[in-house]
């Protein structure tokens, strides 16, 4: 008598529960960008620097000698040629943010049904969606990056061939042009599991010389034509000064170093208590997934099929090697957005016979749904406003946002120049003064930029500044400001006050 085949088994996810799972994931994701039936909501996160970016780079400029960034212009790259395509408008942003997201949910499904059952795959991308990108939907470097890389991953998880090495290697090169850290550490956490690993039928070594050749000549052959580009019209001093030293030296400044990981986020009704579960699970998951991983990969070596635990092994090596590169400074955005392996390692660990294991997933099951169900019609719900901007019709959903913005657009005019609020400067197409799009108060804003800004703020007349609170109390932290606020006192006066900032106005 034959057995009957389980419903669900090791990469079983057929075509139909798949388009469910992206049917679902689309839905979902819509509903937290726009407002039904086709209204953008206000770009507000870290991606609007990115934005501003481009258009600098539209207008001629170059990053490291023209505006501030410290990572490769992958990010601003992509974004020309979208702007360029498709011109600059708030639907084009959000719908650049639902395009992410889907292109997220799918790399995590394909590479979760890999490793797990089909149902546990499921589970493992809803996870994925309502607790990890759903609390960082913010269309910067970070995204692009892991996406790269989690692709290279499920390459090599569907075999080991020479070609799936070369097209990995590709893989991390372009990651690398969006996120130097991202992309190196990830090579060589496929480079770590190509040597620690046998072949596909497990019964002998490979050549290792040879696969590592296979491996990192395609990724330099991604990197190295464009850093030799840019130095070669910037200068590798500038460049390597802010690619390289810059970020080892000056940013972690900015964001409280390895103590970021605890900054919890506020607490604002229902929608705050399910940002704190999430912020309470990806910060369990992320660290401590790849040590549970390592010890159960260790005491099960033998008794564990073998591609199943190369499989596990190359997830938990890599999804290591992202984890490290934001130890530095791991603000809640970057542990999201290095989350993906953990989510998938989180299921398979937990997808086991005993009972814990049973209530952690059914526990996981009505997270998720309930997530699914409850977020998009808070968002849908929420009490909204809707104006026309400059780069078109959006909807707010903050009060803070609404009536800073609203008076700025009454004040301004596109073109002008603006310092210190990079949102409000995109949605009205206001430009930045000089190489910066905002100040700080630490040490992330070097004495040579403020220098040039005084300049530029002096040659544009710049007529309106945003000072955010750090700026309008006695700052505690080692900074460079002190020649741009005596600049600010000799030259502007406050003419507006919001709840979250004040107006400077030129004299």
């Amino acid at each position: 008598m034959t057995t009957p085949k389980p419903s669900f088994s090791l990469g079983s996810l057929t075509p139909r529960w798949a388009l469910l799972l992206f049917f679902i994931s689309a839905v979902f994701l819509y509903l937290r960008t726009f407002l039904l039936p086709a209204i953008p909501l206000l770009t507000v996160g870290d991606e609007s620097h990115y934005f501003l970016h481009a258009l600098r780079m539209m207008h001629g400029q170059l990053p490291y000698r023209d505006y501030f960034t410290f990572v490769p212009p992958g990010t601003d790259l992509l974004y020309v040629g979208i702007f360029r395509l498709l011109g600059v408008h708030q639907w084009v942003v959000q719908g650049l943010l639902f395009f992410l997201g889907l292109l997220l949910i799918f790399v995590v499904m394909w590479d979760a049904q890999k490793v797990l059952r089909a149902s546990s795959a499921i589970l493992a991308s809803l996870l994925f969606l309502v607790f990890d990108v759903n609390s960082a939907l913010d269309a910067t470097h970070h995204w692009w990056s892991v996406l790269l890389v989690m692709v290279a991953v499920g390459v090599l998880l569907s075999g080991r061939s020479s070609a799936r090495i070369v097209l990995a290697g590709s893989l991390c090169g372009f990651a690398t042009l969006f996120t130097q850290t991202y992309g190196c550490l990830s090579l060589l956490a496929i480079a770590l599991y190509l040597f620690l690993t046998t072949d596909s039928d497990g019964r002998h070594k490979p050549n290792s010389l040879r696969e590592l050749l296979l491996l990192c000549l395609p990724f330099a052959s991604v990197v190295i034509p464009v850093v030799g580009y840019y130095a070669h019209i910037i200068g590798f001093r500038t460049l390597t000064y802010w690619t390289i030293y810059y970020p080892l030296v000056f940013f972690p400044a900015q964001e409280n170093n390895p103590l970021a990981f605890f900054r919890t986020p506020g607490l604002h009704g229902m929608s705050g208590i399910h940002l704190l579960i999430s912020f309470i699970f990806m910060h369990t998951v992320v660290p401590l997934i790849y040590i549970l991983c390592a010890i159960r990969l260790a005491r099960e070596r033998r008794g564990m099929d073998s591609l199943q635990w190369r499989k596990i092994l190359l997830i938990t090596l890599v999804g290591l090697a992202l984890f490290v590169s934001i130890m530095s400074a791991p603000t809640f955005l970057r542990v999201c957005a290095v989350g993906p392996p953990a989510v998938i390692l989180c299921v398979w660990y937990l997808d086991g016979p005993s009972r814990l294991h049973y209530w952690s997933r059914i526990a996981l099951w009505t997270a998720a749904i309930t997530s699914i169900l409850y977020l998009p019609m808070s968002r849908q719900l929420h009490q909204h406003a809707i104006v026309d901007l400059p780069t078109g019709r959006v909807a707010f959903i903050s009060d803070k946002q609404y009536d800073k913005m609203l008076w700025l657009a009454q004040h301004t005019h596109p073109g002008e120049t603006f310092l210190n609020d990079t949102n409000t400067a995109f949605a009205l197409s206001l430009q930045s003064p000089g190489p910066l799009d905002f100040v700080t108060t630490t040490e992330f804003t070097r004495p040579q930029q403020i220098d040039a800004l005084i300049l530029s703020m002096t040659d544009h007349r710049t007529r309106y500044i945003y000072l955010y609170p750090s700026l309008t109390v006695p700052i505690r932290t080692k900074n460079n400001l002190e020649p741009f606020l005596n600049y600010l006192g000799q030259n502007y006066h406050l003419v507006e006050i919001f709840s979250d900032g004040q107006i400077l106005e030129r004299n």
